[in-house]
């Protein structure tokens, strides 16, 4: 059985409309799309930037997930750079290791839209029960 279907997906994956999820266990690399709706606007009318941290946060919980053997894992810290405006539609998030420990993984996360990087993460998470 494929791995991805073996994870319970989070709560917050599906607020955030979370689909289209591709996992790459030999080039350990994670990409799954979301669909930033109206309701996560700013007063100006973009993607508000805590929504698309909570993409961010998602999809790199998910990759600590799959690239551990379903072992959960929890975010220590995480830091966020804005790099232009989201609009309202789909926003793809593609995750990688930094370095990757056997307790402590260095995560590092790009959401884009339209081919354009609009947001990166970097994130620290503590593995559990390994």
């Amino acid at each position: 059985m494929d791995i991805l279907q073996q994870i319970e997906l989070p709560p917050i994956h599906k607020t955030l409309a979370g689909h289209d999820l591709k996992w790459d266990a030999q080039t350990q690399t994670f990409n799954v799309k979301y669909i930033g709706i109206e309701a996560f606007t700013n007063p100006r009318g973009h993607i508000e930037g805590g929504m698309l941290c909570a993409m961010l946060d998602d999809a790199m919980g998910l990759f600590a997930v799959l690239s551990n053997d379903g072992h959960p894992a929890t975010t220590i810290n995480l830091t966020m750079d804005f790099l232009r405006p989201c609009a309202v539609g789909e926003i793809s998030v593609t995750c990688q290791y930094l370095r990757q420990g056997n307790k402590i993984l260095n995560i590092d996360a790009v959401a884009l839209q339209n081919n354009k990087i609009v947001a990166r993460s970097t994130a620290n998470f503590l593995v559990l029960n390994k």
